[in-house]
């Protein structure tokens, strides 16, 4: 069976899968917000200029999402709604060690699902 951060590292590639960021802006958004030092095997210029593009992809995002609700692609339910999934993966988050990659899948199946609803909302 896996110790509890390989199948944390396994439900958070499923989830980078799914995202617009790569692995690696994931791994420099984290280490940077975390003030974790850079990779060794990243060269410093590499890993600043790797932050400010991750940097601005998040901001980017984070006005995408703003301009989906002004337009009312999205609306305070669908907000809800993702509010809510957060939070409950959160809660997951602690007691990974009790599901294996099966139950992972079906995890991901729900989040898929309800995205799927939001999308359709």
């Amino acid at each position: 069976m896996e110790n509890k951060e390989d199948i944390n590292n396994l439900f958070i590639s499923k989830l980078i899968e799914k995202s617009l960021f790569t692995n690696r802006q994931i791994q420099i958004i984290y280490n940077f917000k975390n003030k974790e030092k850079r990779p060794k095997e990243i060269s410093s210029g590499a890993y600043y200029r790797e932050v400010k593009q991750s940097k601005i992809k998040l901001r980017k995002f984070f006005y995408s999402i703003l301009l989906l609700n002004l337009i009312n692609v999205m609306n305070d339910n669908q907000i809800t709604a993702l509010n809510s999934m957060t939070n409950k993966l959160s809660m997951l988050e602690d007691s990974h060690a009790k599901y294996h990659d099966r139950e992972i899948n079906n995890v991901i199946n729900v989040i898929e699902d309800l995205i799927n609803r939001i999308i359709d909302m």
